[in-house]
């Protein structure tokens, strides 16, 4: 999605009204979320998702 088509993007100051970022490919969505954190990319980032997939811990088998 684009941030000037979001009800959330103040067109006045031409910046997001909740401070988020919104990187236009993977690689980006993932250094942006190494140094601000995953809360500071937009939830409607069309990358985000699969980034907080990435993330989650793979469960493992416990030994009996």
């Amino acid at each position: 999605m684009y941030c000037r088509d979001c009800s959330r993007y103040d067109k006045d100051q031409e910046r997001c009204k909740d401070g988020k970022l919104n990187p236009p490919d993977w690689e980006n969505v993932v250094s942006v979320a190494q140094i601000f954190g995953l809360r500071s990319i937009c939830i409607f980032n069309d990358h985000r998702e699969r980034l907080v997939y990435s993330r989650k811990p793979v469960p493992t088998r416990r030994p009996n």
